[in-house]
């Protein structure tokens, strides 16, 4: 009989909803558990623990910590594999970092959400936690994973370290270029995905991210934007996103004047989004202001895994830091 552990935290799937309002309730917790094994094809020992209960936007540097070191505690422990409820709004920064705080653990860890509350014929919340209980029977791999049906219907696993941000208005959940881990079939059966690269590189644990929060700076474009004054307290790196053909825009008033600055500060600048091999005339600007372009990895595991290296590293200089955000960890880059 499988033994697993679910660790409650509340997010849409532990909601419900009431005059127009979605809130969390605790009652959800045995509702969730009920369901499944009402069509249970398999038997299955449910450890229910409860360290906190939120809405994951409300998640924050003290609720990962929290729920990273709660992991961690019980991750030692007899049982086949672990599930966790998350809401989906922020479960990508979840996945991220327990993929980075458990390096390579030797049981399937996934964190499961709904796109609706449960009693809504539209949530996927118990498809996708119905699949964690299959994933885990079926062996298939250890480390940190995300099980979500998509509006097509298929259940994908994704590694915890590959999952892109939901778009706007649509609530299905993809991994960078594809790189999902692979699906569960309509059987319970988990079939890999073929074309999967398989992300081999350092396996080791990094700190958990602090409670106090990041202190990165993480910026985005659009046009018509400025860039900040840098003031203390400074920033301790700064994180920029792309357009999605990995630009930015080199013509924006200030911005030579803030990278520079940032240089002579020693903050380390990343560009995440972006493909190495680009040679747009735009891209020039960035070689010169020192800013280091990562390779192709999603740009939430990227922020996660720069703060929790912070963390690891308090005393890091800007060079290992780099050689660190570059080298391949719990498969997050794309080779």
């Amino acid at each position: 009989m499988l033994k697993i552990l679910v660790i409650f935290t509340g997010g849409t799937i532990g909601s419900t909803k009431q005059n127009q309002w979605i809130s969390t309730d605790s009652q959800m917790n045995h509702v969730l558990i009920e369901k499944y094994q009402e069509n249970a094809h398999r038997s299955v020992t449910f450890t229910c623990q409860n360290p906190f209960t939120l809405l994951s936007e409300d998640m924050t540097g003290e609720s990962l910590h929290q729920l990273g070191a709660f992991v961690l505690e019980n991750s030692s422990r007899e049982y086949d594999g672990i599930i966790i409820t998350h809401g989906s709004d922020t479960i990508q920064y979840s996945a991220a970092m327990l993929s980075y705080a458990l390096g390579n653990i030797p049981l399937p860890i996934l964190l499961v959400c709904s796109n609706y509350v449960l009693d809504d014929p539209r949530a996927n919340g118990m498809a996708n936690f119905a699949a964690a209980v299959d994933f885990i029977a079926s062996s298939a791999g250890n480390g940190v994973f995300v099980p979500y049906r998509n509006a097509d219907g298929n259940i994908i696993i994704h590694r915890g370290t590959r999952i892109l941000p939901h778009l706007p208005y649509q609530d299905d959940l993809v991994s960078i270029l594809d790189q999902y881990y692979g699906r569960m079939e309509s059987n319970g059966h988990f079939q890999p995905n073929p074309n999967v690269q398989p992300g081999n590189g350092k396996f080791c644990a990094l700190c958990l991210p602090p409670q106090a929060g990041s202190h990165i700076l993480r910026l985005w474009p659009y046009p018509g934007s400025a860039y900040p004054m840098l003031t203390e307290p400074y920033p301790a790196a700064i994180l920029l996103d792309t357009y999605h053909s990995g630009t930015l825009c080199s013509a924006t008033p200030g911005m030579k004047d803030f990278f520079t600055q940032a240089w002579k500060l020693q903050i380390p600048v990343f560009l995440t989004g972006a493909n190495i091999e680009a040679d747009y005339d735009s891209v020039k600007a960035w070689n010169e202001l020192h800013i280091i372009t990562l390779p192709q990895a999603s740009p939430i595991a990227m922020y996660m895994k720069l703060w929790m290296l912070l963390s690891t590293f308090p005393d890091i200089d800007r060079e290992s830091l780099a050689q660190h955000m570059n080298t391949s960890m719990q498969g997050d880059l794309i080779s």
